[in-house]
């Protein structure tokens, strides 16, 4: 009779080193995910930055198209789903400034910020 003998083979994984690789996976792609809507929110809030700026030069434009005795002291105004405000000070005789502000939903911050614009209006270069 013969007799042979079972060959024990080291190969293969153990249970705590499969666990101990799913862990570390699942944290790798936990970060993954975690930076990938960080940059999901970052994307949305330049978006809506770049359309509060893109609407407040847009009411300058229109304020400076005015005629200089018409500009108001201050008012409020929509552009789709922005909304701002201006003011409008004088400096002296000649000159106005006018100040234009847009508020913007900030994803990162979980709030809203604020695009300002200024600019000098002059009645006349030459008195």
């Amino acid at each position: 009779m013969m007799t042979g003998k079972l060959s024990k083979t080291n190969g293969g994984f153990t249970l705590v080193e499969t666990v101990l690789g799913v862990m570390i996976l699942s944290i790798a792609l936990g970060a993954c995910i975690l930076s990938f809507s960080m940059a999901m929110r970052s994307v949305s809030t330049a978006s809506n930055q770049m359309a509060a700026l893109h609407c407040a030069r847009d009411q300058m434009e229109v304020l400076r198209t005015n005629s200089f005795d018409s500009l108001s002291a201050s008012g409020v105004f929509t552009n789709g789903n922005l909304y701002g405000s201006y003011t409008v000070s004088s400096v002296d005789s000649s000159t106005k400034n006018i100040t234009v502000s847009v508020w913007f939903l900030n994803r990162i911050h979980h709030g809203y910020s604020t695009n300002t614009l200024t600019t000098s209006v002059v009645s006349t270069l030459h008195p």
